[in-house]
Formats: structure tokens, C-alpha cells, sequence
């Protein structure tokens, strides 16, 4: 009832659903204004974060392993 904008007479319930809908309205303004991806995009960005994820886990665990090298040699480990 109060998203609906109708009035109660009571002010305090009156304000807060006044400021629900500007907030609404305003999100709905933002959103529209959101340059959204295309489906091509959208999979070209998420085959390079997944590409990268891969890369830097490997990268990781060749540091990893070469570091138990060397500290399992100096003993360390």
C-alpha cells in the first residue's frame, strides 16, 4: 500500500513509502542507463577469467612445488 504511494494520514509511514518509490524510480533510471554485455562478450570475458584462473593456479603450485624442493633439500621439511 505504501510502495502504491497511497496515502495513510499517518506522516512517518507516509514519508518512508514516498522515499521507497523515489528510490524505485531512481533505481529503475540507473538501470536503464547500464551498457549490458552481449551474449558474445559475456562468454569471451568469462572463457578469459577462467583461462587466467587456470594460469595463476599453476603458476602457484610450481612455486609451491619448487619451494618443498628446495627446502625439503636444505631440511627444512
Amino acid at each position: 500500500m505504501f510502495v502504491a504511494g497511497l496515502e495513510t494520514n499517518i506522516k512517518p509511514l507516509d514519508n518512508g513509502g514516498k522515499k521507497t518509490v523515489e528510490f524505485l524510480i531512481e533505481t529503475q533510471g540507473e538501470l536503464q542507463k547500464v551498457a549490458w554485455p552481449t551474449k558474445y562478450e559475456l562468454v569471451g570475458s568469462t572463457v578469459v577469467v577462467l583461462v587466467s584462473v587456470v594460469v595463476i593456479g599453476i603458476f602457484v603450485l610450481g612455486v609451491d612445488w619448487f619451494v618443498s624442493i628446495i627446502m625439503g633439500y636444505i631440511g627444512v621439511l
